[in-house]
C-alpha cells in the first residue's frame, strides 16, 4: 500500500509540473502580475506598514496557490469524473483513499515549489528585504492555508461536467482574487465590494501573510474564516461524493 501511494504521488507530481497550464497559470502569470503591480505602484512605496513590493508578493503568491488548487486539482478531478475514471478505479488495485491522498500530497508538494519559485524570483529581482523568519513564516502560512482551497477544489471536482467545472473555476479564481483584495487593496474598491471582500477566505488567506510582514500575527478572524471555509468545502464534497456513490 505504501509503495503504491509513493508511486502514485510521484506520478501525480510529475504530471502537474510537466503541464504547460501549470507553468503558465501557476508560475508565469502570477509572476507577470506581481512585477506589473509592483512596478506600477512603486516597489518601495509604503502600504499597510510595508511596501508594494512585499505586499504584492504575498498577494500574487496567494493568487497562484488558489488558482493551482482550483484548476490543477479541482478541474482535473471533474475531468476524471466525466471520463469515468472514478468508476474504473474500483476495478484496479488502487483504492480511492490512496488515489485522492496521493493527489493531495502531490498538490501540496507542488504548492511548496510554487512558493519557493515566486519568493526567489521576487527577492532576486526587487531585492526584497525580509528576515529569514518572515520568509519562512509567510511561506508556511501560505502553504498550510492552501489546504482550504484544495478543499474548494475537491468540491468543484464533484461536478461531472468538466466544461461547467472550468467555467465555475475561472469565475471563482478571478472573483476571489479581485474581490478578496489580492490585486488591489480593499480600500481602493467600491465600499460594497470591500465589505464583501473582508469575509472571503482569499482575503483572510493573504491578510495573514500581510500581517506577518508587518511584524504582527495573523488575526484570529483569519484563522476562523480560512479554517471554517476549508472544513465546509471538505464536508460538502464528501457528502456529495458519498451520496453519489449510494445511488
Amino acid at each position: 500500500m505504501l509503495h503504491m501511494f509513493v508511486a502514485q504521488t510521484k506520478a501525480e507530481s510529475i504530471r502537474i509540473i510537466r503541464s504547460p497550464f501549470f507553468l503558465l497559470f501557476s508560475i508565469a502569470m502570477p509572476l507577470a502580475f506581481y512585477f506589473l503591480f509592483a512596478s506600477m505602484n512603486g516597489v518601495d512605496k509604503s502600504i499597510q506598514s510595508t511596501t508594494w513590493g512585499v505586499f504584492s508578493l504575498m498577494s500574487m503568491t496567494a493568487f497562484s496557490l488558489i488558482g493551482t488548487a482550483v484548476s490543477q486539482f479541482g478541474i482535473r478531478l471533474s475531468l476524471k469524473h466525466q471520463d469515468g475514471w472514478v468508476r474504473l478505479l474500483k476495478l484496479t488495485p488502487l483504492s480511492p483513499t490512496v488515489w485522492i491522498g496521493s493527489k493531495i500530497v502531490s498538490q501540496m508538494a507542488v504548492h511548496l515549489i510554487v512558493i519557493v519559485v515566486i519568493f526567489l524570483s521576487a527577492g532576486l529581482v526587487h531585492d526584497i528585504q525580509l528576515t529569514a523568519g518572515q520568509w519562512i513564516l509567510c511561506g508556511l502560512w501560505l502553504w498550510i492555508g492552501s489546504i482550504s482551497f484544495l478543499a474548494l477544489g475537491a468540491l468543484l471536482g464533484t461536478l461531472k461536467n468538466a466544461n461547467t467545472s472550468v467555467a465555475i473555476g475561472n469565475v471563482l479564481q478571478m472573483g476571489l482574487a479581485i474581490v478578496g483584495g489580492l490585486w488591489m487593496p480593499l480600500s481602493t474598491l467600491p465600499s460594497w465590494m470591500g465589505s464583501v471582500g473582508e469575509w472571503l477566505p482569499s482575503h483572510r488567506y493573504a491578510n495573514g501573510a500581510w500581517n506577518m510582514i508587518a511584524g504582527q500575527n495573523p488575526a484570529g478572524i483569519d484563522f476562523i474564516i480560512l479554517t471554517g471555509c476549508g472544513l465546509l468545502f471538505m464536508l460538502l464534497s464528501i457528502y456529495i461524493y458519498n451520496r453519489r456513490e449510494a445511488v
